[in-house]
């Protein structure tokens, strides 16, 4: 049986069942976890196990469900009872991690309704995704106090937007999710170093 779905540590144990806008997978992973997660001691055995719903990318533009038949085990050594880890998985969103990455990715462009239906996953899990994607760049990012700061206007899938520019480098500062007056002056006081500020330009 081939493996449509090529993940490393997850394999297809039926044929999938499909309609005309789903496919759904029953699948367990490749081997069992080699060592405790807590004390490292390689005796284990399995305690439990329960049905776990995984989404993960389209597959020929349908919609792709994982029935992962997920094992608990229990060390012989410390007593201790873990779930068992898979690496493709993003467990706080029940995904796998390249439908994660793929979300992420056409939240920018795409409205969240049009991105839940396509991935089959529910819009306000979409949002939370985004949200946290939106709010891991801005930590991983340190913007640069522009000298001459242009204050304007982006539509962005059908919404204005605040968008702050560095005028002397022509690049983008900030882009805030929109352009009301609270927004406005709530980032403009959120910088740090003002004083570095020489310039403001305003187009709104």
């Amino acid at each position: 049986m081939s493996d449509l779905l090529s993940l490393p540590d997850i394999k297809t144990i039926e044929p999938p069942q499909e309609n005309e806008t789903d496919m759904m997978f029953k699948v367990e992973a490749v081997g069992p976890p080699e060592r405790c997660p807590e004390c490292g001691f390689d005796k284990l055995y399995k305690h439990s196990s329960r049905n776990q719903l995984i989404m993960d990318l389209p597959i020929r533009l349908k919609r792709v469900g994982l029935q992962l038949n997920r094992r608990r085990y229990k060390c012989r050594e410390c007593g201790s009872t873990f779930w068992e880890r898979l690496i493709s998985v993003d467990e706080k969103r029940s995904m796998t991690k390249r439908l994660l990455k793929s979300i992420q990715e056409q939240s920018m462009s795409k409205t969240f309704v049009e991105v839940a239906e396509s991935v089959g996953v529910d819009e306000k899990t979409i949002r939370n995704v985004f949200k946290d994607y939106v709010a891991l760049k801005e930590r991983e990012y340190q913007f640069e106090t522009p000298k001459w700061l242009g204050i304007d206007e982006i539509h962005i899938i059908r919404r204005p937007r605040l968008v702050l520019t560095n005028i002397e480098r022509r690049t983008i500062y900030d882009i805030k999710p929109n352009r009301d007056k609270e927004t406005v002056i709530q980032r403009l006081s959120e910088i740090s170093d003002k004083t570095y500020i020489e310039y403001v330009t305003m187009d709104m």
